[in-house]
């Protein structure tokens, strides 16, 4: 394999990486959003967007720390710094997870619409993002149309789920 292929091939790695993150994630505080669903009326913006970071940040470090764990376990090579670094330097893109729905609270926090109608929208970006996650995992798969179309309604199926699992909650 030539060094160029070589290089594609990580770049073509990283990517799918970064996509697994994002949805990893974006799942993660689409649970989230559904408990904070639950005590809308009593929650103030600034508090429900302070959740949903921390749900990032959680995801984001507890995603890291198995990993770190299962390399130490499994005596994996130490890459360059230690593998904690390593790992939290690799997933990040689950800390932009939080973002979607944080902005939705943040413009409610400005007057915008009220903390409920802000988790509803933090869930329609969230099952967005999805969305574009599947898009974009069959363009990386190499993916036939009749696959592509299974990828984009799928994924953001899962997130759908969550969704009516969250209005169940509601009701009980």
């Amino acid at each position: 394999m030539s060094a160029e292929s070589q290089l594609s091939k990580h770049a073509h790695n990283q990517l799918a990486d970064r996509v697994a993150f994002v949805v990893y994630g974006s799942i993660t505080v689409l649970a989230a959003v559904g408990g904070l669903l639950l005590e809308s009326q009593s929650l103030k913006p600034r508090q429900a967007a302070a959740v949903l970071i921390v749900v990032a940040i959680s995801a984001w470090l507890a995603h890291s720390m198995w990993r770190v764990v299962r390399a130490r376990a499994r005596q994996d090579p130490e890459p360059e710094g230690s593998h904690e670094l390593h790992e939290l330097l690799r997933s990040w893109p689950i800390l932009l997870s939080g973002l979607p729905g944080t902005t939705s609270l943040v413009l409610a926090a400005a007057g915008a619409w009220s903390v409920a109608v802000g988790l509803r929208i933090a869930q329609g970006l969230g099952v967005a993002v999805l969305f574009g996650a599947a898009f974009l995992t069959a363009r990386l798969a190499g993916a036939t149309r009749s696959r592509q179309l299974i990828y984009v309604i799928a994924l953001p199926s899962v997130g759908l789920v969550i969704v009516a699992l969250e209005v169940g909650a509601h009701h009980i």
